[in-house]
């Protein structure tokens, strides 16, 4: 019993503070709240309004089109990113180094605090492909606790086309290559990028203002960061979604 209580106060204090930021962000009426950056080369276009004027739009930066087989068998492309928020890394099963704590710490900081929320995924990209098939990174996934949620695989681990995923490993800033001078044979980074539920790019500025871009899965400072920029992701997607519904209503 004593298991038990000690259990629900730990879910609580994991659960409870970010349900509540998520319940005062709901309610209010505009997005006041700290959003984060973009990064990425934007494009900048213009437009005609209704009146005629010309108006000028920023189309800003996302992850370039992919496809993978998941551990599930699940066909992946980048439209998996529409209407989620998303955590990017990249690993290899049979590493010796850096993979198993980077995991670890996605694992207990990321995957376990967010599951519960249907609009969020992590997708783990292998570097080593040929190795890393749907078996074995199925293997993988059960070894390291990576269970489905309600039926819903919330971490997705992704293999596929090598020179397809060291591409996507470029596209969003990040290192996948082979290299024989490292260990198990492979170069990658420890560190993770965020995705928003159109697929771009997001982080937030340092103190200087500038973009941090991704986060290491390595350092406890940037995984507390990253798990700010996580929340502050999911009640921008909520708020959008809630002024949506509110038009929709008025329109009826």
């Amino acid at each position: 019993m004593k298991g038990f209580y000690k259990r629900a106060l730990l879910v609580s204090i994991l659960i409870v503070p970010v349900l509540l930021y998520l319940v005062f962000v709901y309610s209010a009426r505009e997005v006041f709240f700290q959003t984060l950056g973009y990064f990425g080369p934007s494009e900048v276009v213009t437009k005609t309004d209704e009146k005629g004027n010309i108006v000028y739009d920023t189309i800003r930066y996302t992850v370039p089109y992919f496809s993978g087989i998941t551990h599930k068998g699940e066909i992946i492309t980048t439209d998996s990113l529409k209407g989620k928020i998303t955590a990017i890394n990249f690993f290899f099963t049979t590493c010796p180094s850096i993979c198993g704590p980077m995991n670890f710490h996605i694992k207990e900081r990321i995957y376990d605090r967010f599951k519960g929320f249907d609009n969020f995924q992590i997708l783990s990209f292998t570097v080593d492909p040929m190795h890393d098939t749907k078996e074995v990174l199925e293997a993988y996934a059960r070894q390291i606790g990576a269970a489905d949620v309600n039926g819903r695989a919330v971490w997705k681990f992704v293999t596929g086309n090598k020179d397809s995923i060291y591409d996507l490993a470029k596209a969003v800033f990040l290192n996948a290559m082979e290299d024989e001078t490292a260990p198990g044979g492979f170069l990658h980074s420890e560190l993770i990028v965020l995705a928003d539920w159109e697929g771009r790019l997001r982080s937030r500025r340092d103190d200087q203002g500038n973009i941090i871009g991704a986060y290491s899965s390595l350092d406890q400072m940037a995984l507390k960061e990253i798990q700010e920029d996580i929340s502050v992701l999911i009640a921008e997607y909520e708020k959008l979604e809630s002024l949506k519904r509110k038009k929709q209503k008025k329109s009826k």
